[in-house]
């Protein structure tokens, strides 16, 4: 029987990353009905987060056991409301006219303004479901593909100007510039039920706008805490859709909590949740506080050196300092595990050298980035532990397992660190044969892929044969000679150590140094490897399993739990996902590199290379790629120094996604938070005691007396942490 993890989503980027997150559970569960994916698949249970129930024609729905909580008109074009929908129809068969107002005899001037389009790709996608595709023929079939993968590049602004430059030559790129995903109903693919979205009173700007309120106390002290009751009420609202989500479950483990935190909606979450609390008594909660990237940092001058501050620059960032702390002490206290969350604020950033159309300006793109960690960091938790060719999923675990190893080292706080993609695991000789072992060909196996396109070239000569000309010699001299997966080891990026661990903490390195301010010790981690490959293609477990280790054992040998887990189920990327991924990343996640012996000889310049042909799109069925590699490779051509270099169209087909990826994540309980909390305490003590933090305070009804007891909840924080070092317990 499964444990159920309810999922609960506050904030409008909350809803980008959520609906991102689910699109990836979607995807994965769809790879379960693949052929030579199913297998693969199995080894998660879905029943963990979707519910399912049988239509009246016989057929199963999916929807998942979660709720949004946004503002009204978050969701774009969709409407999740039955009345509502309702109401718009009667207006427009009405012609647009309004009822009498019996107060008032003068006219009445109507102005309504034009409804929210849905997006081009929900729109196609919901022709696409009703499509019945069995009496389709291919060509058909291929152009309703080729119509639903344009619709969802132009979900992303950077892709969209991209194609439209590809097309015009660089003109006419401000039209391509300003599509975009601007709800998370524009992207999201799942069935939502309609009670599950609860819509807020406001006023509904953007994903990266607090637009329910500015600051954590806005909403608590006011929009909650005001006369008639409406605050009241939005909040029972809430508790009665989280406990009618629990208690559907058979066996409920826990929730799971994606929170704008810092904003207005933090303090919403935190009024639904302490009624959560006292319902579900010893139901595990882990809080994910979602922070935009660069935001929240605390040490940056509002208007640079030198320059004048404003009065609205000082409330500004006193309201932010003064959330900051709040929002930590307030929901560290009803989560079982805190979570900080934020995507890099630089484009190309060192530790995810692979990710380089990555805009950390668009949130469609670092929501993506979130949702793709979080997925990883909480798999361990819906495992089946199922054998797969490969061997089955090894470090099985559930939400109270994974809390109670994290929680005591670290107060409860938590960092998480993402290797996306995954560079291929070192591996030795007898490792690769065995992983040769041409029984075992996995459908994201190299060599696979190679068979498939040495058939599609020997079908392209059979049809143009010598005698009949020369374009079958021709085509077959332009494909790269296909050589089984010994000949390209050494040839794709390796995972050389645990520092390419890029953070999303901000504020935690990750680095396990005491010398770093407030101490650096790790004290409990726990790692996901899925979908690890080596230069022969995927890995088994138990080959991921010892190369982690191996990993491990490199760094500082203290006292420190560690959880590793390791599935080969890689991260399946759905269509909508956006393509951030840089050139030498192959279909299925390799990232693919030069070997340079400097000696410009035989192995000089030797280029590899994953050369796609059919379908285009993110994972479609049909896609298929080769692996070429120009001269031979040995084991002793891995010591030689390797050179990323762009695939460029011979990669991927032009316009066509990364499949999946691997992906390796670590969620830590450092010592590291000792620091951290310091200097939410120093920012919270300098906020409050200014007169612009007082002003905000006192419109959040922060009272003196509040304000002390947040200052107490810090100094127990740092002195959990100041307790541990002092014993000796790690």
């Amino acid at each position: 029987m499964p444990k159920e993890i309810v999922t609960l989503s506050f904030g409008s980027y909350a809803s980008f990353v959520s609906a991102h997150y689910w699109n990836l559970q979607d995807e994965a569960a769809g790879y379960s009905g693949r052929e030579g994916w199913s297998e693969y698949a199995d080894c998660v249970d879905y029943d963990t987060l979707f519910s399912s129930s049988e239509g009246r024609n016989g057929a199963m729905t999916y929807r998942p056991r979660a709720a949004w909580f946004d503002l009204a008109g978050s969701s774009g074009g969709a409407s999740h409301r039955a009345e509502a929908a309702a109401a718009a129809a009667a207006a427009a068969a009405a012609g647009g006219g309004v009822a009498a107002v019996p107060t008032w005899t003068g006219g009445v001037d109507v102005h309504r303004a034009a409804p929210v389009a849905r997006s081009a790709f929900a729109a196609t996608l919901e022709q696409h479901e009703a499509l019945d595709w069995d009496t389709l023929d291919e060509a058909e079939a291929a152009r309703q593909q080729a119509v639903l993968e344009e619709a969802a590049r132009l979900l992303d602004p950077a892709a969209a100007a991209a194609a439209a430059r590809r097309r015009t030559g660089g003109a006419g790129t401000s039209s391509a510039a300003a599509a975009g995903a601007r709800h998370w109903t524009d992207f999201c693919k799942v069935l939502v039920s309609p009670r599950m979205v609860v819509s807020l009173p406001g006023s509904w700007s953007g994903p990266s706008e607090h637009s329910l309120a500015a600051g954590w106390g806005a909403a608590a002290g006011g929009l909650l805490g005001g006369g008639g009751g409406g605050g009241l009420q939005m909040v029972e609202e809430g508790v009665d859709v989280v406990r009618l989500l629990a208690e559907a479950c058979d066996s409920l483990a826990g929730f799971q909590i994606l929170v704008d935190d810092q904003t207005g909606f933090g303090g919403y979450a935190a009024a639904v949740l302490s009624e959560v609390v006292e319902d579900f008594p010893g139901r595990p909660r882990v809080l994910f506080s979602l922070r935009q990237p660069g935001a929240w940092a605390g040490a940056a001058d509002v208007a640079g050196p030198g320059l004048p501050v404003s009065t609205a620059q000082m409330t500004a960032r006193a309201r932010d300092e003064l959330s900051e702390a709040l929002a930590l002490c307030r929901m560290s206290e009803l989560a079982s595990l805190y979570i900080p969350l934020a995507a890099p604020a630089v484009q190309l950033s060192s530790a995810l050298p692979y990710m380089s159309s990555y805009n950390p300006a668009l949130p469609f793109h670092t929501s993506a980035l979130l949702a793709a960690a979080v997925d990883s960091a909480m798999l361990p938790t819906r495992l089946t532990g199922r054998r797969t060719p490969l061997g089955e999923s090894v470090g099985v675990s559930d939400l109270h397992s994974l809390i109670q190893l994290l929680r005591p080292a670290a107060a409860g706080l938590a960092a998480l660190h993402l290797c996306l993609p995954c560079p291929s695991l070192p591996a030795d000789l007898q490792q690769l044969q065995r992983q040769l072992d041409t029984r075992i060909r996995p459908p994201h196996d190299s060599t696979a892929v190679t068979a498939a396109a040495a058939a599609a070239v020997a079908a392209e000569a059979a049809m143009h044969p010598r005698g009949g000309g020369n374009r079958g010699t021709a085509a077959a001299a332009s494909q790269p000679r296909l050589v089984r997966g010994e000949s390209v080891y050494g040839s794709t990026a390796q995972l050389t150590g645990l520092e390419q661990l890029a953070s999303l903490t901000p504020g935690i390195s990750g680095r396990d140094d005491t010398a770093l301010r407030g101490g650096g010790a790790s004290r409990a981690e726990s790692y996901c490897l899925r979908g690890a490959r080596t230069d022969a293609g995927p890995a088994s477990t138990a080959s991921a399993l010892e190369a982690l280790d191996s990993l491990l054992r490199r760094r500082a040998h203290r006292m420190c739990v560690r959880h590793r887990c390791a599935t080969p189920m890689p991260l399946a990327l759905p269509l909508p996902f956006p393509d951030l991924f840089s050139p030498v990343v192959s279909l299925h996640g390799d990232i693919m590199l030069s070997c340079d012996d400097g000696g410009g000889g035989r192995g000089s310049g030797t280029k590899v290379t994953d050369a796609a042909a059919g379908g285009a799109g993110n994972g479609l069925p049909g896609s298929v790629s080769t692996r070429a590699a120009a001269g031979a490779a040995s084991a002793s051509a891995a010591s030689a120094a390797l050179t990323a270099v762009p695939v460029g169209p011979g990669g991927r087909a032009a316009g066509q996604g990364v499949a999946s990826v691997g992906v390796l994540t670590r969620l830590q309980a450092t010592s590291e938070f000792m620091g951290w909390v310091r200097g939410v305490q120093a920012r919270w003590t300098r906020g409050a005691g200014a007169a612009a933090g007082r002003a905000v305070l006192d419109a959040w009804d922060v009272g003196r007396d509040d304000a002390t007891e947040v200052s107490d909840r810090l100094h127990e924080l740092v002195g959990k942490f100041a307790a541990d070092d002092d014993g000796n317990h790690y």
